[in-house]
């Protein structure tokens, strides 16, 4: 298996793990369902997957995968997945009058963090796996312009 194979097994894994999630988060809202961490487990390893990808382009390319679309846009679904898991362990306010609901409540919360992170971080995935084109998605050398050490300060930056 060579190195574009595997690129190619983690972006479609991240898709597919990323949608799993999705429908589980979706699901969560609508049936009010407590103790399912399908989503966040699926999240989890779409980040895992995300993380490889970005490596794996590093390894490949000799520079920080930030240097076309296609990487950027993966590295924003990375960053995205990885706040999620930011928002997901803030405790939200609490309630001091309803002292039995209060878990309920944040775990509810948690699941609306889900319903709107893995959604755009999928879509953001499926954009740049499926839509762009392969000459788009295929990692080069970097132009001279974008050899500078500020490249992954100014892309990082830009896409916060």
């Amino acid at each position: 298996m060579n190195i574009f194979q595997l690129e190619n097994f983690f972006a479609n894994s991240s898709f597919s793990l990323l949608f799993l999630s999705m429908i589980s988060y979706w699901v969560q809202i609508a049936f009010h369902a407590k103790k399912w961490n399908i989503g966040r487990i699926s999240m989890f390893f779409a980040n895992f997957c995300l993380l490889s990808l970005l490596v794996l382009r590093w390894k490949e390319s000799g520079h920080f995968p930030l240097s076309n679309l296609y990487e950027s846009l993966m590295f924003l679904a990375w960053s995205l997945s990885t706040f999620h898991f930011l928002l997901e362990n803030i405790e939200f306010g609490t309630n001091k009058n309803s002292v039995g609901s209060n878990e309920f409540q944040n775990e509810r919360k948690r699941f609306f963090v889900g319903a709107f992170t893995s959604p755009t971080a999928l879509f953001i995935t499926a954009f740049a796996t499926f839509r762009l084109p392969l000459e788009m998605q295929q990692s080069s050398p970097l132009v001279p312009a974008l050899q500078s050490n500020w490249l992954m300060m100014h892309v990082t930056v830009m896409i916060l």
